[in-house]
């Protein structure tokens, strides 16, 4: 299948605790356009998260629970994607998709992405 940028995805994300490398499904953002030809099957992915909402910093983009973006983003409850948590993995081994992100908050992701990777100036 293949996955479009801004599609909101369930994937087996590994953490490590004192029983070792572990994994659970964990939501996640496309960012990557699928449209360039790349050499690999490979997608960008900005983790999600519903963990720490109420204090969020300029790298991180809040999508509320009882907005029209959340109802399109599938996601279970108020989440957070972290835009400074980025990742690039096999596209094979996302689960499936849960919704999508519209374009306007697509474009308010890629300037904090721009932000959080120092492609764009600090507001003062």
């Amino acid at each position: 299948m293949i996955y479009d940028r801004g599609d909101v995805v369930i994937l087996p994300f590994p953490f490590i605790t004192s029983d070792g490398v572990q994994q659970k499904a964990r939501p996640a953002l496309i960012v990557s356009d699928h449209s360039i030809e790349r050499r690999f099957d490979d997608v960008i992915l900005a983790g999600i998260t519903s963990q720490r909402i109420d204090d969020i910093n300029q790298t991180e983009f809040i999508i509320e629970d009882g907005t029209d973006e959340f109802i399109r983003s599938g996601l279970a409850k108020t989440s957070v994607v972290r835009c400074e948590y980025l990742m690039t993995v096999p596209e094979v081994i996302i689960a499936r998709k849960l919704g999508k992100l519209s374009g306007k908050e697509m474009h308010k992701i890629d300037k904090i992405l721009k932000l959080s990777l120092g492609l764009q100036q600090k507001s003062a």
